[in-house]
């Protein structure tokens, strides 16, 4: 779907990492949200914030032929990332 026919197995490989790391940081944003004071909810939303919009540039970035599904997953990660700041934007006020 990325059109990554051909690709390098290290290009193959860092877009898998892409997809592992976008769930760990899930799965972490996750825990904080029930277990931790505020202070450390708002620290770490401001880590997945940028992360999120980290792994959106990444993705248009990649060295390979630009389709639908390309913009769409880094839709995802800037759309990710946008959330977390109004989010957390709306709780420091």
């Amino acid at each position: 779907m990325l059109h990554l026919d051909g690709a390098s197995t290290e290009l193959v490989w860092s877009m898998r990492m892409i997809g592992i790391t976008l769930v760990a940081l899930a799965g972490n944003m996750w825990l904080n949200s029930h277990s931790s004071s505020e202070a450390r909810l708002i620290a770490a939303a401001t880590v997945m914030a940028i992360t999120a919009t980290g792994l959106g540039v990444l993705t248009i970035l990649i060295p390979a032929q630009m389709s639908w599904f390309t913009y769409l997953y880094a839709a995802v990660g800037f759309l990710f990332g946008l959330n977390y700041l109004v989010c957390i934007i709306r709780r420091r006020f």
